[in-house]
């Protein structure tokens, strides 16, 4: 199935007032005239390639994804059809304007929150393999129940973002046990096979995505090691760090 292109329901933006690629939620109208709310994006071809292109990939992993859709244009947007929920960062209620000392606490409490959800080894692994640099508690949605993973425009290394795992570090700051999360993720790696790669680039249809397909499958040989070394190890231990993920910006 390819990924619907859909028509901006004229009148109905509103910015979403979060991130930094400028989202906002809308109406949308499928081919079908039904209508549903969706959070959009406008940014360059390559970005809109690499959202849809991820979201198809990752729902084929496995993990839950909101139903996105192109809308057209020019210049076409992107589209992640609307799940009602906020991000792990509006549920901390962590803001810019708290004291360092609040935000370092609602941090280690969204971390804490992030290392429990039975979906984290998952979406370590997937991130690993789509090289996305840019997770935080501000692109994860939370219902209370289940987790939904969102924003990927600056993941296969598209902005030269520092070469860390978010998603690794936020567990290792929660001061939680990690060895059960890290043995989940490495042999999850082990799984994440090239079909879904294969059905994902041929579900963005016209959009330009091959580059990302081959990017992606060169790294599956080597994942389950990349994610390994993602978790500190027993020589780490012993090296004193910041204590920080980044895991707010």
């Amino acid at each position: 199935m390819t990924i619907p292109t859909v028509e901006l329901v004229p009148g109905t933006e509103q910015p979403v007032g979060d991130g930094v690629m400028g989202a906002f939620r809308c109406l949308v109208r499928f081919p079908d005239h039904s209508l549903r709310g969706a959070v959009a994006k406008r940014m360059p071809p390559e970005g809109v390639a690499a959202e849809a292109f991820c979201a198809l990939l990752l729902r084929g992993w496995g993990l839950t994804v909101p139903d996105p859709a192109l809308i057209q244009g020019p210049p076409i947007a992107f589209a992640s059809m609307d799940v009602g929920y906020p991000s792990l960062k509006q549920r901390i209620c962590w803001s810019p304007a708290l004291p360092p000392q609040v935000r370092a606490v609602l941090e280690r409490s969204g971390a804490k929150l992030v290392a429990g959800f039975p979906d984290t080894p998952r979406a370590i692994s997937a991130d690993e393999a789509i090289a996305n640099r840019d997770r935080n508690l501000g692109n994860i949605l939370w219902d209370g129940q289940t987790a939904t993973w969102i924003d990927h425009e600056r993941a296969l290394g598209r902005e030269g973002l520092p070469d860390v795992n978010k998603l690794a570090a936020l567990v290792t700051m929660s001061g939680i046990d990690d060895r059960d999360i890290q043995r989940a993720a490495v042999g999850i790696s082990l799984t994440l096979g090239e079909q879904a790669i294969r059905e994902a680039e041929a579900s963005c249809g016209d959009l330009n995505v091959s580059g990302f397909a081959q990017q992606v499958a060169d790294r599956l040989g080597p994942l389950a090691t990349r994610v390994l070394q993602r978790f500190p190890q027993p020589h780490d231990l012993f090296t004193e760090g910041d204590g920080t993920a980044g895991g707010l910006q």
